[in-house]
């Protein structure tokens, strides 16, 4: 990742002043424009769950671990994404990144659509996890640095929100169109998220950081309404800049002293979230039902399923700074692992014939889970790495995090279906079941509670541990 989330990082938590006459109308519809890329995001990780049985049946024959290539093909395409995308928001803008890589999010789409061979719906599906890469990273830098103080939570949480909004449109539309025309309902998405980024403004930060003062006024000015006053916080976000500039790190600096726990705690939280099969679950939902022969129709679970996504993660927004991110993270993982364990047990008694009388378990569990997925482990270990970090290590550190949940996510969407077939389908969700309880343990022992503390005090809390061990 680049220099760009540095100066999104200290947007968000350096000093800022803004008039109380300010508006608020256009840092929430520049933030829309940002964020809607996050609908285009959940349509690309929620497509192989309707798709993928009908793809099997349709005229490319894909195999089960075809399947699998053209599921783990967006979170490998999402980690070229996050690869690049630093580099690009620092030398053409976060604005520019967006519109930009909206071309190849259609362009991946429309390859998909008209896919003849293996090769083709690959590449396509590979174009549209790269933008959703990028989205990951630009649109939350972007609205960290045009939204005020006390709009950017709400605002910051828009992002996960239209993500999983995009998976259950994914899912619904799914259960009426056919896998060729619901990559071509999805290629509409990036067009709408092309119009609007060109049309918002720049930010105010990147265009600091490009010496061009006159139009970052102006792009305040458009941000906070003509009324307000931008002097005061146009010189707090220029002496930023500048301070950043002196603050260069690398690797080394996150393994030192004042930095290595805040960075281990940040991959363990990635890696719990991905090894908790959540991955698995979102691409595979239809088949999953499928293969319960559940008295559910396949198709309309995974659309409930797909809605409590969304409902849930509302829950989340407003109980994560009421109940803290630690009871929230072991609720999380405690109800995932006992939903995994009562799915295992499902298809167990499913292999032995016992299991005619429980159709309906499938579908509570993996509400449930997704439940719990949502109000913790989902958006949580983002938002913990945006606290964690000092601010002038925050941008490499970050950067290695979303590539290390990416590649979690690659291994795990491809390595499910060879799992079911060497475990069973009891044995894999009993595997991960068994990691969501090591993560309860973990949470419950090192996992710090960040809630309502400045950054000031969360880095001197690792300070004051490291002091008393050394």
């Amino acid at each position: 990742m680049g220099h760009e989330e540095e100066m999104s990082d200290i947007a968000v938590q350096g000093k800022e002043v803004s008039a109380p006459t300010s508006s608020l109308r256009n840092q929430i519809l520049a933030s829309l424009s940002a964020t809607v890329g996050g609908v285009g995001a959940g349509l690309a990780l929620g497509y192989t769950s309707p798709a993928g049985p009908e793809l099997q049946r349709s005229a490319l024959q894909l195999g089960t671990s075809q399947v699998s290539l053209v599921g783990a093909a967006v979170p490998l395409g999402a980690l070229l994404g996050a690869l690049v995308c630093g580099w690009a928001m620092d030398r053409f803008g976060r604005r520019d990144t967006m519109a930009a890589v909206s071309v190849p999010a259609i362009a991946g789409w429309l390859l998909v659509a008209f896919a003849g061979t293996l090769g083709q719906l690959l590449a396509g599906r590979l174009l549209t996890g790269l933008a959703a890469g990028v989205a990951t990273v630009a649109a939350p830098t972007y609205v960290g640095e045009v939204s005020e103080p006390r709009v950017r939570g709400a605002l910051g949480a828009g992002f996960q929100l239209l993500l999983t909004f995009g998976i259950f449109l994914s899912y619904l539309i799914g259960k009426y169109a056919t896998w060729s025309h619901l990559a071509l309902a999805s290629a509409a998405l990036p067009v709408l998220w092309l119009l609007l980024a060109l049309w918002t403004r720049r930010s105010p930060v990147w265009l600091l950081e490009k010496n061009r003062e006159d139009e970052a006024r102006r792009a305040l000015v458009w941000l906070r309404g003509r009324r307000a006053d931008v002097s005061d916080e146009l010189r707090s976000l220029a002496e930023q800049v500048r301070e950043a500039h002196k603050r260069r790190v690398t690797f080394r600096d996150l393994v030192s002293r004042e930095n290595r726990r805040q960075f281990a705690l940040s991959l363990m939280l990635m890696l719990l979230q991905q090894l908790s099969g959540i991955n698995a679950v979102l691409f595979y939902t239809t088949g999953i039902f499928e293969d319960a022969g559940s008295s559910v129709a396949p198709e309309l679970a995974t659309i409930v399923v797909g809605l409590v996504i969304v409902l849930s993660t509302l829950v989340s927004v407003v109980l994560v700074d009421r109940l803290g991110r630690k009871v929230l993270l072991l609720t999380s993982d405690a109800l995932m692992a006992v939903c995994l364990l009562a799915l295992g047990v499902f298809f167990h008694l499913k292999d032995s014939g016992s299991a005619d009388s429980l159709g309906w378990l499938p579908l509570a569990s993996l509400m449930l889970y997704v439940f719990a997925f949502s109000i913790g482990f989902g958006p949580i270990p983002w938002l913990m790495m945006s606290e964690l970090f000092a601010p002038e290590v925050k941008a490499v550190a970050s950067g290695i995090a979303v590539c290390f949940n990416y590649s979690l996510a690659f291994l795990v969407t491809l390595t499910f279906a060879p799992l079911v077939t060497a475990l069973t389908q009891a044995g894999a969700f009993w595997l991960f079941a068994g990691v969501c309880l090591l993560g309860v343990a973990y949470t419950a022992i090192a996992c710090y509670e960040t809630k309502g503390k400045t950054l000031q005090e969360i880095q001197q809390h690792f300070r004051d541990k490291e002091a008393v061990e050394t």
